[in-house]
């Protein structure tokens, strides 16, 4: 009896020790670059000469530059409010990146005329745990129609994943 116990509490003990390193997850850093290229519809709301708040959705889908990975050929969906003062603009906004399967990854912006970041706040999914920061830079070609916008947006993602 004392044999048998002294085997499981040994057991018990090397599962432990040796186990956990089997059980837990091992995390991948990944530098990701790529583009997203989205349309845009705007509502602007004047508060005066030179200052204006508006109101921005974007639809759009980010390419990357490998040609593959998580985030190549993903969805994008950007939600956000931006003020003009003076020709100089800051923009505060939520993006979320929807994949095949439905799961998402969610990135809180902040982006002013020097350039902008995102931060992931929440993900779903395969995208659980997942940690990152983007830096981000955006062009604005000519928009048609009225109303609309297009902006292509150049991506540097720096993602910790579970």
């Amino acid at each position: 009896m004392k044999k048998c116990l002294w085997i499981t509490v040994l057991s018990l003990v090397m599962a432990f020790t040796w186990g956990g390193e089997g059980l837990s997850q091992t995390q991948k850093e990944m530098t990701l670059t790529g583009t997203n290229i989205s349309g845009a519809t705007s509502k602007v709301f004047p508060l005066g000469k030179d200052h204006v708040v508006y109101q921005n959705e974007l639809m759009g889908v980010r390419s990357d530059d490998s040609g593959g990975g998580p985030f190549h050929e993903i969805a994008t969906h950007i939600v956000g409010i931006g003020y003009f003062d003076k020709g100089a603009f800051t923009f505060k906004g939520i993006e979320t990146h929807t994949d095949k399967d439905g799961d998402k990854v969610i990135w809180e912006i902040s982006q002013t005329p020097a350039g902008g970041t995102r931060k992931i706040i929440g993900a779903t999914g395969k995208f659980t745990g997942w940690q990152g920061t983007m830096e981000f830079t955006t062009k604005f070609p000519k928009a048609f129609p009225e109303g609309t916008a297009r902006v292509i947006c150049r991506e540097v993602m720096k993602i910790t994943t579970k």
